[in-house]
């Protein structure tokens, strides 16, 4: 853990527990960052992230989702990557941000990947004042399935899986492996090898970090989610500003819907970082560096401009 962090404990209001981490700025801080994960990550995953938005002035915050890292897990499995419904991470954002925030600097500006960018774009649609601007690395808007009938099709055996009592079912081809099972050569979300080795060597040594594939209601629930931010009244309602992220590379993530969603948020805007793969914050050192810039960027014109 960065030096000056602790990890704490949060509860929901149903009664999920949720592991939280937060460090408070050096000196006098300019505000604080708050982190939202992609699936199947934890909190130490983003110790280097957090290290240079300290570095930057910043305090950080940050949580486990239900179902991942530390955080309680729905099934007997706990491999199994699961959520009836994005209602429930609604309520992990709303747990986190209430207990957590009125106690760190402000200005608040949310940093979201992958999943955790989907439920952020629902936390600044229903509460358009927590954050000051908003950051979505390769937010799950779209998933690339390589065409719409693909994509339709995928969704509709999601949702008859999901009502015929699959729900808590890994999707098939799942198992139980995680992360740190998949050899680097194989692997679709960065280009740097000591990176990767460093977050599989985080599950080697803590096993119970680790998440495998997802079931029949966790995908069916993204589909449903994905549907809701992406309509046009639901963008244009959002007021926050937003930076999206387009991982130039990325084989998860489909570009257009990324594309579309800038152009639909009143202040949305979208910056390309040609060759990253998915996970660009944990990418080589040039594509990191793009993102900073990015990054800087927007918050300095979005931000900190408006303070002066």
């Amino acid at each position: 853990m960065p030096p000056g962090g602790r990890a704490f404990w949060l509860r929901a209001v149903d009664g999920t527990r949720l592991r939280a981490m937060m460090w408070p700025a050096t000196g006098s801080a300019c505000g604080t960052v708050f982190l939202f994960g992609g699936r199947t990550e934890f909190s130490e995953k983003y110790f280097e992230v957090t290290v240079e938005l300290l570095q930057r002035g910043f305090a950080v915050a940050t949580f486990d989702w239900r179902g991942q890292g530390l955080s309680d897990r729905a099934l007997s499995d706990p491999r199994k990557g699961h959520v009836g419904d994005y209602a429930e991470f609604d309520q992990d954002v709303a747990t986190f941000m209430r207990d957590v925030a009125p106690a760190m600097p402000r200005p608040h500006i949310g940093l979201a990947h992958s999943m955790g960018g989907n439920a952020l774009v629902r936390a600044i649609h229903d509460h358009p004042d927590m954050f000051s601007a908003v950051v979505l690395n390769a937010p799950m808007l779209g998933l690339r399935l390589g065409s719409s009938f693909v994509s339709g099709v995928l969704g509709l055996v999601a949702a008859v899986g999901n009502v015929a009592g699959l729900a808590a079912r890994y999707v098939p081809g799942g198992s139980p492996a995680a992360n740190d099972a998949v050899p680097f050569e194989q692997n679709i979300l960065t280009h740097d090898r000591a990176r990767y080795a460093l977050h599989q060597s985080q599950i080697s040594a803590m096993p119970e970090l680790g998440l495998g594939s997802a079931t029949f209601g966790w995908l069916a629930a993204s589909f449903r989610s994905i549907r809701k931010v992406m309509q046009h009244d639901y963008l244009a309602a959002i007021t926050t500003p937003v930076l999206i992220i387009v991982a130039g590379a990325d084989r998860l993530i489909d570009r257009d819907a990324l594309t579309s969603a800038a152009a639909q948020v009143r202040h949305g805007e979208l910056s390309l970082i040609e060759g990253a793969n998915h996970e660009v914050l944990i990418e080589t050192d040039d594509v990191r560096e793009k993102f900073w810039t990015a990054f800087d960027d927007f918050v300095a014109r979005r931000v900190f401009s408006k303070q002066s």
